[in-house]
C-alpha cells in the first residue's frame, strides 16, 4: 500500500522489480516484527508458573495489542508524511510528537486531509485484534487452571525462552554476520530511491532511535584534507559596511513557481524583484525539511544526518551562525516566525546561533490572525515583522520565516476568488505568501533602516507537490530560488549562474559586508571564486554532489551513478561505469573530502574557527 499510494516518488521500479524488493524487505520486516513483540515473547515465555496467575492471558494480549497497534500507527502515518521528506520517519519524528507544539494542533486537519489513513489503521488495528482473539481462544495457555509442579516444567520452559530469545535476537539483528542490519544495508540491495520501499517505518525509527552517530571516515589525512577543502575563511580586501542584514524565508518556495523555472508563475512580486537582485539562477536547497533548511541557511550546515541537527545528539555543539558572528559588530538579532513557539524546535536553534530575541506565535499575541492550522497567517505577521525591525537598533541582522505556503495551504476567505488558483492546492497559497511579501516591503520602504539593508530572499526548502517532472526528482526537487538585494547597491543586480546552495548563503552575507575575521563555513562565497564550486545533499545516505558540469550520485560513499548536468537535468544516461577513471579522480576525491570534514567537524564539536 506505501509503494501504491506513492509510486509517482518511485519512476521507473517495474512489477518485477518491486517483487524482488519486496523479497529483500522480508529482513526488515522481520527484524522489526521480532523488535516491536520482545516484550510480549519475554511475558509469554517466562519460566514462572503462569498457570496459576488470573488473567495472565489477557494481559500478554493487550501487551500484544497495544505495541503493534503502535507500530501500525507509524508505519500506516508514512503513507500520507512520505511525499514531504521522501524518506521513512526515523526517530526525530518521536521528538515531534512529544513536543508541545504544532503536531497536535494540525493532528485534526491531518485526519481530515488524509482521511484514508486513519480508516486503514482502524482496519487493520481491529483486524489485528480480530485475529489475536481467534487465535488465543483456539489456541489456550497449556496448563492453564491445572496444578502442575513447578520443578516439572521450569526447566523445559527456560530452555524454550533461550531458544527462541536467540533466534529473534538474530532476527533482530538480520542474521548472524558481524554487525546488525541498519538503514545504510539497504544500498547493498537496491538504489537509495528505491530503500523506503525496501524499509518499514517500525525498523527506520528503532534503528535511528538506537543508533543515532555519525561514523567517522578516513580517506585522507588533515593535511590531504586541506587540499580538497578548508572550512576556516576569513576574507579581506573590503572594509567593513554596518549594512542591516534581513534574510526572508520562504515556505515551500519551489523555483518552479517563479520566473525562474521556466513555467507559469505565482510570484509576481519576487518576479519583478529579480530585476533589481543578484539572483541565484542555479541555486538548490541542502534539506528536504524546514527544521533542516533553516541551519543550512543561517549556519552554513547542510543536513547530512538522519536527523536535524537540533534534534541530533549534536544538538549542544557548538555552531557558526550569522546572529552570533554579525554580534562581535555590534548587531542586535531577531527571528520572526508566526508559528507556535516550539515548533519544529527553533526556538532551541535560535539559541544556539546566538539570537537575541525570538518573535513567534506568542509574542504576536492576536489569535484573530490565527490561521488554525500551523501559526499567524502570513500578510499581518509580516507587517509586523516589518515594524517590529524598525525597533531595532541598526546595525541589525533578522530572520524572516514565512509559514502560509504550508500544507493544509489555506488562504484568507477573501482571497480565495482574486489570487490564481493554478492546478496544485499549493499554488493559490504561493500567490498569497507572494503577496504578503509585496505588502512586506511596501511597508519596510517607508521605514529609516530599509536602504541600509542587505536583503537574502530564499525558500527552507522545495514544496511537496510539483506539476513538473523535473522537479519530483534528482536535483529538481532541490531547487529554488535565492537573491540578494539592497536597494542603495545598484551593483548588486544581474544573474549568478553557477552552482550555489543555500550553506553559500553564510559565507556570501559576511563577504558583502567586509567581514574580516575568521569563521567557519562548509560553503562559498559566490562573491569570490573558490577552488570548486559544488552543491550537496543527502537523504537516508545517498548523496548528490554537482561539480564541474557533473552530477554524482552515491550511496554511502560509493559512486553510483553520474549524468552531465544541466545537460542531461532529467538524469537518463547514467555515464557509469564508462566514465568510473573520471569520476575516481575528478569528483569523488571533492565529494568525500567534504562528507569528511563535515562528520569530523560535527562529532568533534568543531564548527567554529576557534
Amino acid at each position: 500500500m506505501f509503494t501504491m499510494l506513492n509510486r509517482s516518488h518511485f519512476e521507473g521500479l517495474t512489477l518485477a522489480g518491486f517483487l524482488e524488493l519486496c523479497v529483500y524487505a522480508l529482513r526488515y520486516d522481520l527484524s522489526a516484527l521480532l523488535a516491536v513483540n520482545s516484550l510480549y515473547i519475554l511475558l509469554l515465555l517466562l519460566p514462572l508458573p503462569v498457570w496459576k496467575m488470573p488473567g495472565w492471558e489477557r494481559m500478554t494480549r493487550r501487551v500484544f495489542v497495544l505495541t503493534n497497534t503502535v507500530a501500525l500507527l507509524f508505519e500506516v502515518s508514512d503513507w500520507a508524511y512520505f511525499p514531504y521528506n521522501f524518506k521513512r520517519a526515523t526517530a526525530d519524528v518521536l521528538n515531534i510528537i512529544s513536543r508541545k507544539g504544532d503536531f497536535w494542533l494540525l493532528l485534526p486537519r491531518f485526519l481530515k486531509d488524509y482521511w484514508y489513513v486513519p480508516l486503514c489503521a482502524a482496519l487493520l488495528v481491529w483486524l489485528l485484534v480480530a485475529v489475536n482473539r481467534y487465535i488465543c481462544r483456539m489456541t489456550p495457555l497449556t496448563g492453564a487452571g491445572r496444578i502442575v509442579p513447578y520443578g516439572r516444567v521450569a526447566p523445559w520452559q527456560t530452555l524454550t525462552l533461550v531458544l527462541v530469545a536467540g533466534l529473534s535476537l538474530v532476527g533482530i539483528r538480520g542474521g548472524l554476520q558481524y554487525v546488525p542490519i541498519n538503514l545504510r544495508n539497504v544500498l547493498e540491495v537496491t538504489e537509495g530511491r528505491y530503500a523506503p520501499v525496501v524499509l518499514n517505518t517500525p525498523f527506520s525509527i528503532i534503528n535511528t532511535f538506537q543508533s543515532r552517530t555519525l561514523e567517522p571516515l578516513h580517506f585522507y589525512s588533515r593535511e590531504q584534507l586541506r587540499a580538497y577543502i578548508d572550512p576556516v575563511k576569513k576574507f579581506s580586501g573590503r572594509p567593513f559596511r554596518k549594512q542591516n542584514v534581513v534574510v526572508i524565508i520562504l515556505e515551500s518556495f519551489s523555483k518552479e513557481f517563479t520566473r525562474l523555472g521556466g513555467g507559469k508563475s505565482y510570484t509576481p512580486f519576487l518576479d519583478s524583484l529579480m530585476g533589481q537582485s543578484l539572483v541565484c539562477t542555479q541555486a538548490y536547497a541542502n534539506a528536504l525539511r524546514s527544521a533542516e533548511g533553516i541551519p543550512a541557511i543561517i549556519s552554513g550546515l547542510p543536513s547530512l544526518m538522519e536527523e536535524a541537527i537540533t534534534t541530533s545528539i549534536y544538538s549542544t555543539n557548538r555552531i557558526t551562525a550569522l546572529p552570533d558572528v554579525l554580534k562581535g559588530k555590534g548587531y542586535t538579532s531577531a527571528f520572526y516566525h508566526g508559528g507556535t513557539n516550539g515548533t519544529m524546535s527553533f526556538d532551541i536553534f535560535c539559541a544556539a546561533a546566538g539570537y537575541d530575541h525570538y518573535y513567534g506565535r506568542r509574542e504576536y499575541a492576536h489569535e484573530a490572525d490565527y490561521d488554525g492550522n500551523w501559526g499567524i497567517r502570513d500578510e499581518p505577521f509580516l507587517q509586523y515583522t516589518a515594524l517590529g525591525l524598525s525597533r531595532m537598533q541598526p546595525p541589525f541582522f533578522a530572520t524572516v520565516f514565512t509559514l502560509s505556503s504550508h500544507p493544509p495551504y489555506d488562504v484568507p476567505p477573501q482571497y480565495l476568488h482574486t489570487l490564481p488558483a493554478g492546478n496544485l492546492p499549493v499554488h493559490r497559497s504561493i500567490a498569497y505568501a507572494d503577496m504578503s511579501l509585496r505588502k512586506f516591503f511596501a511597508t519596510a520602504a517607508q521605514q529609516p533602516w530599509y536602504r541600509n539593508t542587505l536583503f537574502v530572499i530564499t525558500a527552507d526548502h522545495c514544496s511537496p507537490l510539483s506539476g513538473d517532472a523535473y522537479y519530483q526528482h534528482n536535483m529538481g526537487r532541490y531547487a529554488i530560488p535565492i537573491l540578494y538585494f539592497s536597494p542603495s547597491d545598484t551593483t548588486l543586480r544581474g544573474a549568478f549562474a553557477a552552482p550555489t546552495q543555500q550553506i553559500d548563503i553564510l559565507p556570501s552575507v559576511l563577504d558583502y559586508l567586509g567581514y574580516d575575521r575568521s569563521f567557519y563555513a562548509l560553503g562559498n562565497s559566490i562573491f569570490r571564486e573558490p577552488a570548486k564550486r559544488h552543491v550537496i545533499n543527502e537523504v537516508s545516505e545517498s548523496y548528490q554532489w554537482l561539480m564541474d558540469g557533473y552530477l554524482l550520485q552515491a550511496e554511502g560513499t560509493t559512486a553510483k551513478a553520474l549524468y552531465a548536468f544541466p545537460a542531461d537535468s532529467a538524469c537518463t544516461h547514467n555515464l557509469l561505469p564508462a566514465a568510473q577513471q573520471m569520476a575516481e579522480e575528478k569528483l569523488l576525491p571533492w565529494f568525500r573530502a567534504f562528507v569528511q570534514e563535515y562528520r569530523a567537524a560535527m562529532t568533534g564539536n568543531r564548527l567554529t574557527a576557534d
